[in-house]
């Protein structure tokens, strides 16, 4: 599994740069995704997340995670696109009471899930993709 990890924000150094490129494999592993597709997880304040929000979904506002799931066609499947928004994940794990790691954990799997086509919208589904996110979080509780 490629994982490219951009820091757009230049808030995130390198040994933390690969721990969330750690998190994401371990998360792919334990979905049984293809081990040859690619992942690209960005990281971007909260203007440029406000932007994409009204851009591709019409809400004018910042939100902690994006994703934009790939057709997986080609050579290489393509999983998809995460953007995380440090500002609002800062706000987030302060209101939650997590640690901002911790915070980065649950967006990191719940951007993934969404990639494999879970939602939340109607309860039944809220349900599943919720019970996975604990499960998932709770595998990889010590990275």
């Amino acid at each position: 599994m490629k994982i490219a990890l951009t820091d757009e924000t230049g808030e995130l150094d390198a040994r933390y740069r690969a721990r969330v490129k750690k998190i994401a494999g371990a998360v792919i592993r334990n979905l049984k995704v293809d081990r040859s597709s690619e992942l690209s997880v960005t990281f971007i304040g909260d203007a440029a997340m406000r932007e994409l929000n009204r851009s591709w979904r019409g809400i004018d506002r910042a939100t902690d995670v994006l994703s934009f799931p790939q057709d997986g066609e080609g050579p290489v499947p393509l999983l998809g696109d995460i953007v995380i928004s440090l500002d609002t994940t800062r706000r987030h794990a302060l209101s939650y009471g997590n640690t901002f790691h911790e915070e980065i954990k649950k967006l990191i799997v719940h951007g993934i899930l969404h990639l494999l086509g879970h939602d939340h919208k109607k309860k039944k589904e809220k349900e599943v993709m919720r019970g996975l996110e604990e499960e998932l979080l709770e595998k990889i509780r010590g990275l």
